[in-house]
């Protein structure tokens, strides 16, 4: 039997055996992520797993278990009870979201395999190197089921599908091509998509010949000064959705369609032989259509005619396509900026917070020592301490002042290199504002209101509140300086009867402490009002982020679409020259009918009995295997879809959760050792000013 037909009948019996089964209602749903870090040879060296039980009826405690380690609330203040592998959420109507660490082996292992000019080398050692590259990336399934086939025990695996992909830079890799995958080429960068379904093969327990179903990704490239950023594995247990199923809905009927098939051969076979008696009346009619024929030519030659019209209408839609295209990806790329700058005016306003908060801090400090030497004064009593104790407190005031004048002198060199940092953002919105000339007005409308509204929000910290904070400590730097200048002044005179007027003096710099206290706390809380604004404005221009793309999508297959239908029309309008052509011809080989009329006879007869040789050595064949090799195919997938259906939760789940569960594994990258040095200085340089 032909190899193409066994693969089509088999792929089709695997499409209608894998639809998805009615979900029965449960208490709590918990959708489960499994993060896997591993090295660029494929060896495991951290998984953290991300859950999230969805509190759809709103329960003040949920029952969950788990053998997590290092369990915590990521997204919220709920609390928990643990008892052993019992976990029991206070969940006050609300969604959980926590994570943890584990140690347990994945359901799918990663083994990497490097090759450079046709030998094998290790990740270590490729990196900057440059010739011809092959990275094999083998799935091996690990989760592996005895299950009984037709009587007998059959070995199957839980039905895994495997996506994998990575950025490959075109500047220093060429000729990049992928098996069982697809490459996304953008002109300066390539995205490589991988797919493999890993054990598959031997579930099913089909040969190769007929069926390849693949377990690996190869990745061919000419790379210069190799170096490869990190690929990443995304496993799921869920083959196909309900919907996607739709077009299968007919499948059963494949079978009992069998019987048909056979007895239809037969029928073909008695109507050979009626043909035959059909072909003398054939000749008897071959006149009438030799005149017909004249008038089809002449309706073809019209219509070719004609059609050159609408060929170039078409020309026309697919030349403007492209312009289409482009704005939308202008539009979608300055959404996303916008996105990133208010990001980066959200973390300013955070690092200006804490500089807000060291100030406070410093006046809290000073306004406290003001007050402890008012009191070793005895300023409440009228009666002043002894003059040693006095001149004491005076010196600890005046290194108390020197040391909050540091401070505030810090603080306002932050605040200058926050002015920077803000003009600078500024001019980059003004580029990107410059840059929308281009765009439908509609769209250019609204993603200018978007950054001119940042550039008010940056111009408001520029121009009033960086300036007012800068300006209280200029003034509180003066108050302090003169503090320090009268007190060194009645410690050189040693002038103790001057103690009174100090004392008064240090009770009116009491008073404006208070207030300059009272002062740096409304500007932190405008400073909090103004991030979350902000963090509002950011959320919402997410909102543009989205529709933007699925605008570009949508024009990616316009363009699609005007190129296919451009194609269609030069390949129909060469068809019509052709029926032109073909239509003259066969008006003028009308008139020879009448004579292969008596020829076609002849042939009927040997269509009879190439029907019987049909009938005997194709059909018959084709019902045997749908009763036989695929009738066991189909039991296996049955099979293979019930483990799909009980492969929910990774860890551990409970009776009253419905699970859900998807695996993501980043392989590290490989880069040169000076490059992975510069890497591990930067993100402790982070770490230490964070």
């Amino acid at each position: 039997m032909n190899k193409n037909i066994i693969s089509k009948i088999t792929s089709v019996a695997i499409l209608g055996t894998l639809v998805t089964y009615t979900v029965p209602v449960f208490a709590y749903t918990k959708d489960e992520t499994v993060y896997s870090k591993i090295s660029a040879d494929g060896s495991n060296y951290s998984t953290i797993v991300s859950d999230h039980i969805k509190n759809d009826s709103q329960q003040e405690l949920i029952n969950d278990i788990s053998d997590l380690l290092n369990i915590k609330n990521v997204n919220g203040d709920e609390t928990f009870t643990q008892n052993e592998n019992e976990l029991v959420w206070s969940a006050n109507g609300s969604d959980i979201y926590y994570q943890g660490e584990t140690q347990k082996e994945l359901p799918i292992e990663c083994k990497v395999k490097y090759e450079l000019d046709g030998e094998e080398i290790s990740a270590e050692d490729l990196a900057g190197k440059s010739g011809k590259v092959k990275i094999t990336i083998e799935y091996v399934n690990k989760d592996e089921h005895i299950v009984k086939i037709n009587g007998k025990n059959e070995k199957l695996y839980t039905p895994f599908v495997v996506v994998c992909g990575t950025i490959l830079d075109n500047n220093t890799h060429k000729n990049i091509e992928i098996t069982n995958g697809k490459l996304i080429d953008n002109g300066n960068k390539t995205v490589v998509i991988g797919m493999s379904m890993p054990g598959m093969q031997e579930s099913l327990n089909i040969s190769k010949s007929k069926i390849d179903i693949p377990n690996k990704v190869e990745i061919t490239m000419d790379s210069t000064d190799f170096k490869l950023s990190n690929i990443v594995t995304y496993v799921t247990p869920k083959i196909l959705e309900e919907s996607d199923l739709e077009v299968f809905d007919k499948i059963d009927e494949i079978y009992s369609q069998i019987n048909t098939l056979q007895s239809s051969s037969k029928q073909l076979v008695e109507g050979a032989d009626t043909l035959e008696q059909g072909a003398n009346t054939y000749s008897e009619k071959s006149k009438e259509f030799d005149a017909a024929m004249k008038q089809v030519s002449s309706g073809v030659k019209s219509a070719n005619q004609n059609y050159s019209k609408i060929d170039d209408g078409i020309k026309s839609i697919n030349e403007n396509s492209s312009i289409l295209q482009a704005g939308a990806k202008q539009i979608s790329d300055g959404a996303l900026s916008v996105k990133t700058n208010l990001q980066n005016v959200s973390d300013g306003i955070v690092q200006l917070q804490g500089g807000t908060k060291i100030l406070q801090d410093g006046e809290n400090k000073i306004n406290a020592g003001i007050k402890q030497i008012l009191a070793s004064m005895g300023v409440e009593t009228s009666q002043v301490s002894s003059t040693a104790s006095v001149i004491g407190q005076i010196n600890t005031l005046i290194e108390t002042n020197k040391s909050a004048i540091t401070n505030l002198e810090n603080a306002n060199k932050t605040l200058d290199a926050k002015i920077n940092e803000l003009k600078t953002n500024k001019e980059t919105l003004k580029n990107q504002l410059a840059s929308l000339e281009s765009l439908p007005e509609e769209s250019k409308t609204v993603i200018k209101e978007l950054v001119n509204s940042q550039i008010a929000s940056i111009d408001e910290q520029i121009n009033t509140t960086i300036p007012a904070q800068k300006n209280g400590n200029n003034n509180l730097i003066k108050v302090l300086t003169a503090n320090n200048g009268a007190l060194n002044q009645i410690l050189s005179s040693s002038d103790v009867k001057k103690l009174d007027e100090l004392a008064t003096g240090l009770l009116q710099l009491q008073a404006g402490m208070d207030e300059l206290i009272n002062g740096t706390t409304s500007l932190l809380n405008g400073e909090t009002e103004l991030k979350a604004g902000v963090d509002e404005f950011a959320n919402k221009t997410q909102v543009l982020v989205d529709g933007s793309n699925v605008l570009y999508q949508g024009t990616e297959k316009i363009a699609d679409g005007t190129k296919v239908l451009s194609s269609g029309s030069k390949e129909l309008k060469n068809g019509l020259n052709q029926l032109d052509v073909g239509a003259e011809s066969l008006s003028e080989a009308s008139t020879s009918l009448t004579d292969g009329a008596n020829t076609l006879a002849q042939g009927a007869t040997t269509l009879s009995e190439g029907m019987t040789t049909f009938d005997e050595e194709g059909i018959e064949k084709i019902c045997n295997y749908i009763n036989g090799d695929l009738n066991n195919i189909m039991t296996r997938l049955e099979k293979l879809q019930e483990l799909s259906e009980e492969y929910k939760n990774f860890t551990m789940l409970n009776n009253e959760e419905q699970g859900d569960v998807k695996f993501i594994i980043i392989m590290d990258s490989i880069k040169k050792a000076d490059e992975n040095k510069q890497e591990a200085y930067i993100e402790e340089d982070k770490t230490k000013n964070n």
